[in-house]
């Protein structure tokens, strides 16, 4: 069941997040720091996190507007808990977000994420659900670790 987050769920987002290798568990005060912002007023910004927990908190979806930019989405976390990845939870949460989105009048929906090995499946994932490598600039997160940027059309 795919549902808007609430305040309870922050500590299974982290948790989330962490485990499904989205972000180093250094990193969880980060996650936990966005969620803290979003219930925090920037859901009524235009932010939305997305969960689907119809057996626990199986999945996670976090967007936000792009600043600046005219109907212009950012995908800033999209996960899967590793022993539900592969059943096509992450794919009917994208495709939640997409049709908000388009029911909403937006453009574009952009995700960034890593160029190193680790990440050749998620960047699989995003080219299976239509995205196009869009950018790749060159040691963005740290040397040898290359931002790429794809794109959705949602018009």
């Amino acid at each position: 069941m795919i549902r808007s987050a609430e305040p309870a769920d922050t500590g299974a987002v982290v948790e989330l997040a962490v485990t499904a290798g989205l972000f180093a568990p250094e990193e969880a005060p980060f996650v936990a720091a966005m969620m803290a912002g979003y219930f925090g007023g920037a859901a009524e910004e235009g932010h939305r996190c997305l969960v689907d927990d119809a057996d626990g908190l199986r999945a996670v979806a976090y967007r936000q507007p792009k600043p600046a930019a005219d109907r212009v989405w950012d995908l800033t976390m999209i996960a899967v808990r590793p022993g539900h990845q592969g059943r096509g939870l992450g794919t009917a949460l994208l495709r939640h977000v997409e049709e908000e989105l388009r029911g909403d009048g937006q453009r574009l929906l952009l995700v960034d994420t890593s160029g190193t090995p680790p990440y050749d499946r998620a960047r699989t994932f995003y080219a299976g659900c239509g995205y196009a490598e869009e950018a790749r600039v060159r040691d963005y997160w740290a040397d040898g670790d290359d931002l790429v940027v794809f794109r959705k059309a949602l018009t």
